[in-house]
């Protein structure tokens, strides 16, 4: 099951996987994962679309994240 929305400043992911919480800024987006392999907190570019990219799915979100590509 897959719970999101991203028509607001704060934006969130919940699944069974884990949690994904984003907030954007004028200057900069942040994101916070959460899942089983751990937690982890990043500042991401302005507009950053790697959680729609990856098609909400949050082990490959945060594969993505922790291998730099995304």
């Amino acid at each position: 099951m897959k719970l999101y929305s991203e028509y607001f400043p704060i934006k969130y992911l919940f699944s069974n996987e884990g949690v994904c919480l984003g907030l954007d800024t004028k200057k900069c987006s942040y994101l916070f994962l959460a899942s089983k392999r751990g937690m982890m907190f990043r500042r991401r570019p302005v507009g950053d679309k790697v959680v729609e990219n990856l098609n909400y799915n949050i082990i490959s979100i945060e594969d993505a994240i922790r291998k730099g590509g995304a």
